[in-house]
């Protein structure tokens, strides 16, 4: 089954419905849109090479033919795009199929009869009192050409996927939102529920129909009369619905006053009853409350052409010339672009050492194997964190253990964690989420003093995978003052970005030297650390020793986590850039703040005052009883609208790994459940405008504020 149009209501619906029945082919135009389950293809209908490729290549035997400009008084005012999309793409599809057995379905309008009389009928005359209506009955003599073609004059109503309303929906938003609304009296029709005009056209299908059909519901109301059922259904107040003459309203284009459909003639072709009006209601307000808008929006999702996500890399042409400057050097890997990033880096966080590697997580697993950590051992982290904070740990063969979060800046306690120390502690690991620093002093001294009474070293990495720029204290995270290792990631999301990648820094050199080895394989090239001498080195007659060029050594269990040298050219470029990139973060977390602090049914983020934090996410807790929606409910309606959001982070301790290996339970950590309940990322990254920062701020508002 071809489907065109399938980025509008109807078309994305009819996808949704057949797709478990047929092999769908979606069509769309200006307005991409992807499909779970579904191929979508780009297409200009009126470009014939393109078509006929798409008609040959899927080989349909059911075509719909949904693409058309509805709004009738742009049609009005553009009529030859009208004509273009309504009756010259029509042409052109049937003319692609010709001679081809396909059956083909027009979706036409009630807007092709005149209005005035009402109750119309198939063998009523053809009266369109605008050019949009005269466009699509025209659409329909084209596609009668075709043998068996299929036209239905319709009127819908149902739930859509794009960042507008259908006339159902439109009613029970407003309606919701508690604000007044007129709707015509003197407008009458018999429209009818999406789904339920897919189940006739699965019906039509399976017989065969052929010929024009009226198809809507078997009785017809005003518009107002059809806000008030849809008020009473949903159980909301109906005195905001003012009634409205259709005179009054000043449309550019006539409208027909009474386009209520006769629908006998295909009742009794497909021997199936249509609903009533009120009928067609209760099945839009059941598909509601099972939840099936939601599913729809997560289905069939939207890619506005100016889609907003929650976190976004900035490359320039510098880190493009720079990656390009690499490629045609001599060396793409294992070369001086990975040693120039790492001192940059370094220099930049104030560490002595930098031993940069592929991703995030391979920094927190060679940190881990550096500090010594086996089995047996235990190390200590947050439950608000990605996964790799913990994984790291158990890649060693530990036990990870976890303490609660502070509830104002979402790190970990310092007095949880203390408690939290045993005699197997080897490490701690604290997260600076967000980018905001940990209570470092504190963290410090309870492992000072854990170490003079226990007489043994453990270990504090911190994770600050958030936080490359920020300060804390006045010294930037990453010196390593108050640690023996910080762990940095690259991925695109975060402050800079290498593609993949992250990086250890220390001041230890014996911590770096270790770092290094675990990074490739185990194996050092170090003279001084070879183990077999009489393997290393040729010795001469007089005594002389020569280390043999080729020699090296595995002298631990490693792993191949070296970067490359064009991430690392990347890396350089990017943080060149770290200044500006943490000052326009800076600037769009002050428009989130004055925008959102006086907001009852949210909490912005806490900002300590001994942490200068350029924040990696933007993190807002929500209220949902009162906002009166779900969080899914609402990253779905902001994800209509172009904007997506995300969770950090599902806790580590309800993760069925960790509920299954370590016995872990999310109550054991009430702050941390409590946090996750509510909380939701907001789009936070350096390539956002200021109009971006608006638009997520006005449509969270109108969400989010109920008067």
């Amino acid at each position: 089954m071809l489907i065109t149009g399938v980025s509008g209501l109807l078309g994305n619906n009819l996808a949704f419905y057949f797709k478990d029945k047929y092999e769908v082919l979606g069509i769309y135009n200006s307005h991409p849109v992807t499909m779970k389950d579904i191929c979508t293809e780009k297409c200009d209908l009126l470009d014939a090479d393109s078509l006929k490729k798409i008609i040959i290549d899927f080989n349909p035997s059911i075509i719909i033919h949904c693409a058309s400009l509805t709004n009738i008084d742009q049609c009005e005012a553009e009529k030859d795009l009208t004509n273009e999309v309504n009756v010259l793409s029509t042409r052109s599809l049937v003319n692609c199929i010709s001679g081809r057995d396909v059956k083909l379905i027009y979706i036409s309008t009630d807007t092709v009869y005149g209005g005035v009389k009402g109750n119309f009928s198939e063998n009523d005359a053809v009266s369109p009192p605008n050019y949009y209506g005269r466009t699509k009955h025209q659409g329909e003599l084209e596609v009668l050409n075709k043998d068996k073609a299929l036209v239905f004059r319709t009127n819908i109503f149902g739930w859509n996927v794009q960042n507008k309303y259908s006339l159902g929906e439109w009613v029970l938003n407003e309606l919701k939102e508690k604000r007044e609304i007129r709707c015509f009296k003197d407008a009458f029709f018999s429209s009818i529920y999406t789904f339920e005009f897919a189940r006739v056209i699965d019906i039509a299908i399976q017989k065969g129909l052929s010929g024009i059909y009226n198809c809507g519901s078997t009785t017809s109301c005003s518009k107002y009369e059809f806000a008030l059922k849809i008020a009473d259904v949903f159980a909301l107040d109906k005195n905001g619905i003012i009634p409205f003459s259709i005179d009054d309203f000043g449309f550019r284009a006539k409208r027909g006053k009474d386009l209520s459909l006769n629908v006998s003639k295909l009742e009794t072709e497909l021997q199936y009853r249509l609903p009533t009006i009120e009928e067609s209601v209760l099945l839009f307000y059941r598909d509601y409350k099972s939840g099936l808008p939601d599913v729809l929006r997560s289905s069939l999702a939207m890619e506005p052409a100016e889609y907003i996500s929650y976190g976004k890399q900035w490359i320039d042409e510098n880190d493009i010339q720079a990656v390009v400057s690499t490629l045609r050097s001599d060396r793409l890997t294992q070369g001086p672009k990975i040693d120039e990033f790492e001192k940059a880096l370094a220099g930049f966080c104030g560490a002595r050492f930098a031993v940069a590697v592929n991703s995030g997580t391979s920094a927190l697993h060679i940190a881990c194997l550096a500090a010594g950590v086996q089995e047996g051992d235990e190390v200590i982290t947050s439950p608000n964190t990605f996964v790799a904070s913990a994984n790291c740990a158990v890649y060693c063969g530990a036990r990870p253990v976890f303490a609660d979060i502070e509830p104002d800046t979402y790190n970990i306690i310092p007095q949880e964690m203390a408690n939290k120390i045993t005699p197997l502690t080897k490490a701690v690991i604290p997260v600076h989420f967000s980018g905001q620093s940990c209570d470092m002093v504190s963290i410090k001294n309870i492992i000072q003093e854990e170490e003079k009474s226990a007489d043994k070293k453990i270990y504090i990495i911190e994770d600050a995978c958030h936080a490359l720029g920020s300060a804390y204290k006045g010294r930037k995270i990453g010196s390593c003052f108050y640690s023996d290792m910080t762990v940095m990631s690259f991925h695109p999301v975060k402050h800079i970005t290498t593609g993949e990648g992250g990086a250890v820094l220390t001041n230890n050199e014996s911590l770096y030297n270790r770092l290094k080895r675990f990074r490739s394989h185990g194996i050092t090239s170090v003279p001084d650390e070879f183990i077999y001498k009489e393997e290393a080195f040729e010795t001469s007659e007089g005594g002389f020793s020569q280390v043999r060029p080729w020699y090296y050594e595995q002298v631990a269990l490693g792993y191949n986590y070296r970067i490359t040298d064009l991430q690392c050219a990347l890396g350089i470029s990017q943080l060149k850039k770290i200044v500006s990139f943490c000052k326009r973060r800076r600037e769009i977390v002050n428009m989130y703040n004055e925008a959102f602090n006086d907001v009852n049914t949210l909490q912005t983020p806490f900002q300590s005052g001994d942490c200068d934090s350029y924040f990696h996410i933007y993190v807002l807790l929500f209220d949902w009883k009162a906002i009166g929606m779900n969080r899914t409910q609402f990253m779905l309606e902001l994800r209509s609208r172009g904007i997506q959001t995300q969770v950090h982070y599902i806790p580590v301790p309800l993760h069925p790994y960790y509920r299954e290996n370590f016995g872990t339970d999310l109550r054991d950590f009430p702050n941390t459940e409590k946090y996750y309940k509510g909380c939701l990322s907001i789009p936070l990254y350096p390539a956002m405008t200021d109009m971006d920062a608006k638009k997520v701020v006005a449509e969270i508002l109108r969400l989010a504020v109920r008067s």
